[in-house]
């Protein structure tokens, strides 16, 4: 398999960790499918949220890299993640929307995150979370795919 880049681990982490810290109780399948195609093992996409809440993850800045050989990355990435609460009163439900607008260009592929400004939400507060991303590649396609089985010989 093609060995990892530093740039190309990176990206792929903070585009995880975004997407891994961000949820919301309104579209609770959204998070799991956008996971699902990012992960080494697809049944991993519930872990890491109770289905409760919404919080939506952003500005990612990867740190760290270790790794562990040429095809085994763990890149330490800090996430932005701000908190919300149900607003009240609730507001009216929203109108349908039409159909769905075609993907912008350069579109990489879907993410999880809420929209910033949902009349039913109001925004708590923000906190830098830490977490490590393990990156290996897909044996059947060699795509980057993040691993939660892998362990990190390295003591963080």
């Amino acid at each position: 398999m093609e060995p990892i880049s530093d740039h190309e681990a990176a990206a792929f982490a903070g585009r995880f960790a975004a997407d891994f810290q961000s949820f919301d109780e309104d579209n609770p399948t959204r998070r799991a499918e956008v996971l699902r195609s990012l992960l080494a093992d697809p049944q991993a996409c519930t872990w890491g949220w109770s289905g409760a809440g919404r919080q939506r993850a952003d500005s990612p800045l990867p740190g760290r890299i270790y790794r562990s050989s040429e095809t085994v990355v763990f890149v330490e990435v800090v996430v932005r993640a701000t908190t919300y609460a149900r607003a009240c009163p609730p507001p009216e439900p929203p109108e349908p929307r039409g159909a769905a607008e075609s993907e912008p260009a350069g579109a990489v592929g879907p993410s999880c995150a809420p929209s910033e400004s949902d009349p039913g939400w109001v925004a708590v507060e923000a906190n830098w979370l830490r977490m490590t991303v393990p990156i290996t590649r897909d044996p059947d396609d060699g795509r980057l795919v993040v691993d939660p089985h892998l362990v990190s010989d390295q003591s963080s």
